[in-house]
């Protein structure tokens, strides 16, 4: 994410650790990116340095309960319970420090969780200062998101693609590669969803999103977006042929509300339901 679309999240945990000092407790140059690791009292980010100085925050955990989601764009991306209640096996492309490996973890225990990730530096700290790391159900995968859905057969009952990279020709201007962004690309992933499945796609916004929700909605029979406080858009997409109305959809919110007691309500988030 960028800079600009951190600011509510960044904000509201200053307010809170305001008095306490920053801690940069990494400082590391991979083949992607220049990567921090800021500490400020129990929150812990990862951070992408742009070349002009930009610091961008890829991951904000806090240390104390790191199953809790602090970005408010990765609360939308578990709007995929409205449409797989209780997965058994998902895909997370872009791990970062991995909050939403952690909040798999801790939520849906059973769940078995692969993550792909480009950069082998991320993998490492993630590890480290993270503690997000291959278990007993989960994997973590180092390699080219492209290259694993040509190589690898497994299907998935969700995909979450918040993949970005440091923004270049190319890339769009928020660092989303391009060949993530084409319907040849969005339709290949339908063969890598389980029946029912559903494929939940972080886009930060810029001028052309309008043009990224419309190839979406070509590309898959239903297309839900949701925009978020920060600078975010996250849509949720199927096969299905029915589509959901907004009721329906806090209905089952509901549900996931009742088995899943985390520290946002998934029914709240219908109220940022885009209109079709």
């Amino acid at each position: 994410m960028q800079i600009s679309m951190i600011v509510f999240a960044v904000t509201r945990c200053a307010a809170v650790y305001a008095a306490r000092p920053v801690v940069i407790e990494a400082d590391t140059q991979s083949d992607y990116s220049h990567i921090l690791i800021k500490r400020q009292g129990a929150m812990r980010m990862m951070i992408f340095v742009r070349d002009n100085g930009d610091e961008a925050v890829e991951s904000m955990i806090n240390t104390k309960k790191p199953y809790e989601l602090i970005m408010p764009y990765s609360k939308y991306m578990f709007a995929s319970y409205f449409f797989v209640p209780k997965p058994t096996k998902v895909l997370v492309v872009g791990l970062g420090g991995g909050a939403m490996v952690q909040f798999l973890r801790h939520y849906d225990p059973d769940v078995k969780v692969d993550s792909v990730e480009i950069d082998g530096k991320v993998v490492e700290l993630a590890d480290k200062f993270f503690q997000t790391r291959n278990d007993d159900h989960t994997r973590i995968i180092t390699d080219d998101a492209f290259h694993y859905f040509e190589t690898d057969k497994n299907q998935y009952d969700v995909i979450y693609m918040d993949a970005f990279l440091k923004p270049s020709g190319k890339t769009d201007s928020t660092g989303l590669p391009l060949r993530m962004k084409t319907a040849k690309f969005y339709k290949s992933l339908q063969s890598k969803l389980l029946p029912g499945g559903v494929v939940a796609v972080n886009l930060n916004v810029q001028p052309h999103t309008p043009d990224d929700v419309a190839i979406l909605r070509e590309t898959y029979n239903q297309v839900y977006p949701f925009r978020v406080t920060t600078p975010n858009i996250i849509v949720l997409c199927t096969t299905e042929s029915k589509r959901l109305s907004a009721t329906e959809l806090r209905e089952r919110g509901k549900e996931v509300d009742r088995r899943i007691k985390a520290n946002f309500s998934c029914a709240a988030l219908t109220g940022s339901l885009i209109a079709k």
